[in-house]
């Protein structure tokens, strides 16, 4: 499934942080990223392809994050969670590896054994949630662990100031990600809308055959 907005300008993550940028600025690209994330698992999907070439910074703003091909969550509890901590694990080695620079190179079993090694590269508030993820198979949001800790963001000449403050809890991106995934929310209302119409039709079709039988009878006599 591929989430089509082209009336945004846009600029892939892989092309972002081929630019310079603070470790910050980073990290609020990271939650931004994360809530997002988060979104598309609430509303049944996951992310099909994880690649940075894939996930897009929408209308020069780190706010509005797109994934760009998305793929419907199981409906098999078991296979969803799987599906869903798949994602988390993917997104806490994409940010490493973009912190370390080493995303090309890098291998998760290699990352698994060497974690200690990249914990220089991360946000020292972050080390333990990464470690969670990456080693001890403890799937969380990083939005929602780190949102106590999350830096203020800094802009370039590219992309916009983020509304995200020290100590105070990170501003929530429903509205945008509606805007953004509204495709999802048009498949789920039309399925709603498709749960709600089929039965009425039936109704009106069965009270019009009793109406015709009733009419019928009447005439009858």
């Amino acid at each position: 499934m591929f989430s089509n907005n082209s009336h945004y300008d846009s600029i892939t993550l892989n092309e972002y942080f081929k630019m310079f940028h603070s470790q910050e600025d980073l990290r609020n690209v990271f939650f931004s990223m994360d809530q997002a994330l988060k979104y598309i698992h609430d509303h049944g999907y996951c992310i099909d392809v994880f690649y940075p070439t894939e996930i897009e910074i929408l209308n020069n703003d780190i706010n509005y994050i797109q994934f760009k091909k998305l793929l419907q969550l199981s409906n098999d509890p078991k296979l969803r969670e799987k599906m869903i901590n798949q994602d988390i694990f993917n997104s806490a080695f994409l940010q490493i590896g973009i912190y370390s620079n080493t995303l090309k190179y890098l291998k998760p079993s290699f990352l698994k054994e060497n974690f200690n090694s990249f914990i220089n590269y991360l946000p020292s508030q972050d080390i333990e949630y990464y470690r969670n993820v990456i080693c001890n198979n403890n799937y969380s949001y990083l939005s929602v662990e780190g949102n106590d800790n999350i830096i203020s963001g800094k802009s370039n000449a590219y992309v916009k100031k983020t509304n995200n403050v020290v100590g105070v809890s990170s501003i929530s991106n429903s509205s945008i990600n509606d805007q953004i995934y509204r495709q999802i929310n048009g498949i789920n209302d039309s399925a709603f809308i498709n749960y709600l119409i089929i039965p009425t039709i039936s109704l009106l079709i069965l009270l019009l055959f009793a109406l015709m039988f009733w009419l019928l009878s009447v005439i009858c006599i």
